[in-house]
């Protein structure tokens, strides 16, 4: 499971940010077919968001690019709900990015994100981690 966090390191083509060729390596992991990546749904609403905003003359392309990949969409289930709102309430975390961890909790996967705050706030979780610190 990845966020789009994740996901836009892949089109944002920026070999400076960090973990760039992380995410690079597990993108080409999956495209081997070594790794399963999913995400819920709704990251194609941050991605086209987030791309607009950053790059609104390639979005379009870029978006293209991803939506491409055909990243396996999670539908969040009414258990999945009821942890993002157990963790908004307690963890001080959004209902979106809760959602991603919820939907790995859901399938029994582990969720990779480059959001070092959200895993913070979060804490320990055997469906977590950090983009950096995954062997790939």
């Amino acid at each position: 499971m990845v966020d789009a966090s994740v996901i836009l390191k892949w089109v944002l083509g920026d070999e400076r940010e960090p973990d760039h060729e992380k995410a690079i390596r597990l993108l080409h992991a999956w495209v081997q077919g070594s790794v399963t990546i999913a995400a819920p749904m709704l990251w194609q609403f941050e991605v086209g968001n987030i791309l607009g905003r950053a790059i609104p003359e390639e979005a379009p392309e870029k978006t293209g690019l991803v939506m491409d990949l055909n990243i396996q969409s999670i539908v969040l289930t009414d258990r999945a709900c009821r942890l993002c709102f157990g963790w908004m309430r307690t963890k001080g975390v959004t209902f979106y990015d809760a959602a991603y961890l919820a939907a790995a909790y859901d399938t029994k996967a582990m969720l990779v994100t480059a959001d070092e705050r959200f895993v913070k706030k979060i804490g320990k979780s055997d469906h977590l981690c950090l983009l950096k610190s995954i062997d790939v």
